[in-house]
């Protein structure tokens, strides 16, 4: 499974951090349960989605809309997976109306029982989607997604930043 980080929010800071990533965010909601299983962290709103404008005197404007969301039942919070029996998973994706430059992101698994982040992204893509996954140990569990959105020449903004968070979810194993 790879190299396991302890710490929830802060672990993936620390990550997101070490690996270049431009910003850390999590959208405000219903996250009282993960702050009693996570230390304090102060919040950073989080855009989970994007539109990059071009003008042309031809065609007019044009619309490049942009979303990152979590896949799966139930809004794509973290689950028993059903294709790797003894692991906790979840799944995120970007989503765009047309091809971008480069879609670069990180999704990560939190538990108070330790955490997994991984890397993902496409190029010249309109898609691009992510796994993190734990073994499954009782406790409770939170995903957390972002990337860095590069839009075609003539576009603006050139680069745009996106992020989501589910909500935080108890898991018998």
């Amino acid at each position: 499974m790879g190299q396991q980080h302890r710490g929830s929010a802060a672990g993936l800071r620390r990550k997101l951090v070490v690996v270049g990533a431009v910003v850390v965010m999590g959208v405000a909601g219903n996250v009282a349960a993960a702050e009693a299983a996570t230390p304090a962290a102060p919040k950073v709103l989080a855009k989970f989605n994007v539109d990059f404008s071009a003008r042309s005197m031809a065609r007019g404007t044009r619309v490049i809309h942009c979303e990152i969301r979590f896949i799966g039942d139930h809004g794509g919070i973290p689950h028993k997976s059903g294709h790797v029996h003894g692991t906790v998973n979840v799944r995120t994706g970007v989503t765009c109306t047309q091809p971008l430059r480069m879609i670069r992101g990180k999704v990560g698994l939190f538990s108070n029982r330790g955490s997994k982040i991984k890397a993902f992204g496409s190029t010249g893509a309109r898609t691009a989607k992510g796994n993190a996954a734990l073994v499954c140990k009782s406790g409770k569990y939170h995903g957390e997604a972002v990337a860095t959105l590069y839009a075609p020449a003539g576009y603006s903004p050139s680069v745009a930043n996106v992020g989501k968070k589910t909500s935080t979810v108890s898991i018998h194993c």
